[in-house]
C-alpha cells in the first residue's frame, strides 16, 4: 500500500515496536521471501503498469515507486525483467 515511500525494516520495527530482526525473521518466514525482495517486486510490478498505462518518464515512474534514483530503478527493472524499463514499453506496445 505504501510501496512509494521509503520503507525499510527499521522504520518498521519502530512502527510495531519489534527488532528489525523479528520482523525480517517473521517476514521470512510467512511470506518466504525477505522483505526487501518482496518491496522491489511489488515497485517494479507498479512500474510495469505505468510504464504500459502511461506517458510518465521512467524517472518520473522511478520516482513514484519509490525508488531512490532513475539509474538505480533501471538497474533493478533489468536485473528482475531482463530488460531495460522503455524496452519493456517498447515490447509492449498495443
Amino acid at each position: 500500500k505504501n510501496f512509494e515511500q521509503e520503507i525499510t525494516l527499521d522504520v518498521l520495527a519502530k512502527q510495531f515496536y519489534v527488532s528489525k530482526y523479528e520482523i525480517s525473521r517473521m517476514f521470512t518466514k510467512n511470506v518466504g521471501i525477505s522483505f526487501i525482495d518482496y518491496l522491489t517486486r511489488v515497485r517494479i510490478e507498479n512500474s510495469k503498469k505505468l510504464l504500459l498505462d502511461t506517458p510518465l518518464s521512467v524517472t518520473k515512474i522511478s520516482e513514484l515507486t519509490g525508488f531512490n534514483s532513475s539509474s538505480n530503478f533501471a538497474r533493478v527493472f533489468k536485473k528482475i525483467t531482463g530488460i531495460a524499463p522503455l524496452q519493456y514499453r517498447k515490447d509492449n506496445e498495443d
